[in-house]
């Protein structure tokens, strides 16, 4: 259960309640997306629809969340939360080359893969003049992308300057608009002829030759499949020589 954070001059009744609509705010995006994930793609979901899955009457439903661009703003942040709780764990410096763009591009595919509505739903424009969720957190996600691709330069014992950095955070930019189009062109098609695992393997091919391209730039030849820590002994030994 979330925890309701310490407001001064709340008394215990107030933080209760406080509590309690939270728990209620929780119900509703759960009963939204349970919704979402069982009618047709792109179906419009009523706020009457959500409020009877979520065993409330409508006004509740509106106690919790000010309009329905709030309600669907909050579902939208609901999916993104669970999108990032599947790639968080991939966003780290272990095995190969190889190995982490795999696990970073088969981990979104693979969720896509699993809640298509979802990921359709978090991408959406709601008609407020601001971005769909997803694209929020593709920012941010392109801001961590780039830190571990800064953290592998240091491990290798190249520290990027000012232009290194501009066309590192440029060429992740280009990466992730390259996964997101392609596996949103996949998942829309009526057939899929190309599995989960063969888009995954596509991808981060793609992806490799753009990152060696741009590593061989920098004067630095790498082997994508060779462990990061053996990796960056054997480059540090190279340039030693």
């Amino acid at each position: 259960m979330p925890q309701v954070p310490r407001v001064p001059g709340l008394d215990g009744r107030q933080l209760r309640w406080a509590g309690h609509n939270e728990e209620r705010r929780l119900h509703v995006l759960e009963a939204a997306i349970d919704l979402i994930e069982e009618r047709p793609l792109g179906s419009e979901l009523r706020v009457q629809q959500i409020a009877e899955r979520a065993g409330l009457v409508r006004t509740v439903v509106y106690r919790l969340f000010s309009n329905r661009v709030d309600l669907n703003r909050a579902v939208q942040l609901h999916i993104v939360g669970m999108i990032r709780e599947r790639l968080d764990s991939t966003l780290v410096l272990t095995g190969s080359i190889d190995d982490i763009i795999h696990s970073i591009v088969g981990g979104y595919v693979d969720w896509v893969a699993e809640h298509p509505h979802l990921h359709e739903m978090a991408q959406r424009a709601l008609g407020d003049g601001q971005p769909g969720e997803l694209d929020r957190a593709v920012d941010q996600l392109g801001s961590d992308v780039s830190t571990l691709f800064q953290a592998g330069a240091t491990i290798l014992g190249h520290e990027l300057d000012d232009d290194q950095l501009t066309t590192l955070d440029l060429l992740v930019v280009g990466l992730l608009g390259q996964v997101r189009g392609s596996v949103n062109q996949w998942v829309r098609r009526p057939e899929r002829t190309v599995s989960p695992r063969a888009l995954t393997e596509m991808l981060s091919r793609w992806i490799w030759y753009q990152i060696d391209g741009q590593a061989r730039e920098m004067d630095l030849v790498l082997d994508p499949t060779v462990p990061v820590d053996r990796l960056a002994g054997a480059v540090g030994a190279k340039g030693a020589s």
